[in-house]
């Protein structure tokens, strides 16, 4: 099982990614794959990046301090440029560390309501496999 520390070093590793998917992404933001028109570089990263605030605070139900959950730093959803889209990874990854760094591997397994009762170690994972997936998809050659 991975350690608190190992979780948070592949969360950034993922965001990383996803923070380099969306600067390569700037000259064909609003670009679609054919048939998939929902599914711009803008609508990805307007999804994946909000649902940071989600999974940390989902961590913080189940570790037992919601009240810490970190606050949405986002004024709008919206990201009208890669640029923008950027600032806002970078502003969620922020608040969200805040409280991640927090987590102690002891924490790992305790579990709350969010996302079928996932434990905190799962619930890592999946935030991880998230950014991940997500990066891959502005990648997509298919709107290169």
């Amino acid at each position: 099982m991975a350690t608190a520390n190992e979780l948070r070093e592949a969360l950034a590793g993922a965001r990383t990614a996803m923070r380099q998917a969306i600067d390569g992404a700037a000259d064909r933001w609003e670009k679609a794959p054919e048939g998939d028109e929902e599914w711009s570089p803008r609508a990805v990263a307007q999804h994946a990046i909000p649902a940071e605030i989600m999974f940390a605070g989902a961590v913080c139900a189940a570790c037992g301090y919601a009240d810490q959950a970190p606050a949405n730093p986002l004024a709008s959803g919206e990201f009208a440029s890669a640029a923008d889209a950027a600032a806002a990874l970078d502003a969620v990854t922020e608040a969200t560390n805040a409280v991640l760094k927090h987590v102690q591997d002891d924490e790992l397994s305790k579990s709350g309501e969010a996302m079928g009762g996932a434990d905190v170690a799962r619930l890592l994972r999946i935030n991880i496999w998230h950014m991940q997936d997500h990066g891959a998809q502005i990648n997509n050659p298919a709107l290169q």
